[in-house]
């Protein structure tokens, strides 16, 4: 990894874009508070439509590049997903939608020069995540969140950086045996493009962000 040591996060590369990124919050996404721990357990059954499920995350050894920055970060948050029904499959007990209605992580780069949130773009208004029962006996579901996000990337001492997504991320988990997930693993499909607000030259990526999910769901 490329320690950035002595290297502006304004760099050369993105320069010409930064009059176009608002100040860190600007950007019209839902705030997120602290998360706190609830008593709430997973299941070994299909969450009921209308259900609104939260799950605490990590992401340790995430990596985001802006510009020739590469900044590994371990972030920490949430997600509050809300099941609604599939149109394509009439059986709610065998899948259903998933819409994001909460996502937020947040973290430090190891020597803390760096911090970098990620968080929910806007409103889910397509509802395009899914949880599919693939085995009743024993359980076993597959996960696909798509979620677009802003990404805000802030250099000690300096403004915040914030940027957006064009695509959403795609993030998989194939041996969930309930839900919400009890300490399981979630895959980038592939690394995501980063733009300034209104523009349509790449300025970074998130390149990693392999996310874990407790078995403590949190309220966002």
């Amino acid at each position: 990894m490329k320690r950035a040591h002595g290297v502006r996060l304004l760099v050369s590369a993105a320069a010409v874009l930064l009059t176009a990124a608002p100040a860190f919050g600007a950007v019209d996404s839902p705030v997120f508070p602290a998360p706190h721990r609830t008593a709430a357990g997973s299941s070994s059954e299909m969450p009921a439509v209308g259900t609104e499920v939260p799950s605490n995350m990590t992401g340790p050894d995430s990596v985001i590049e802006v510009g020739p920055e590469v900044i590994t970060a371990d972030l920490s948050g949430g997600i509050k997903q809300k099941a609604e029904r599939d149109p394509h499959q009439p059986n709610p007990t065998r899948s259903v939608l998933l819409r994001t209605t909460g996502f937020h992580l947040e973290g430090t780069s190891p020597d803390r020069e760096f911090t970098v949130t990620i968080a929910l773009k806007g409103t889910d208004t397509l509802a395009e995540s899914s949880l599919r029962m693939m085995s009743a006996r024993p359980p076993r579901f597959v996960e696909h969140d798509v979620i677009l996000v802003t990404v805000s990337v802030e250099r000690r001492g300096e403004p915040a950086l914030t940027l957006e997504t064009h695509a959403p991320l795609s993030l998989k988990c194939t041996g969930l045996t309930r839900f919400p997930p009890a300490d399981s693993r979630y895959e980038l499909a592939r690394p995501v493009d980063l733009f300034a607000p209104g523009e349509s030259v790449p300025v970074g990526r998130i390149r990693a962000l392999p996310t874990v999910r407790g078995a403590s769901p949190i309220t966002p």
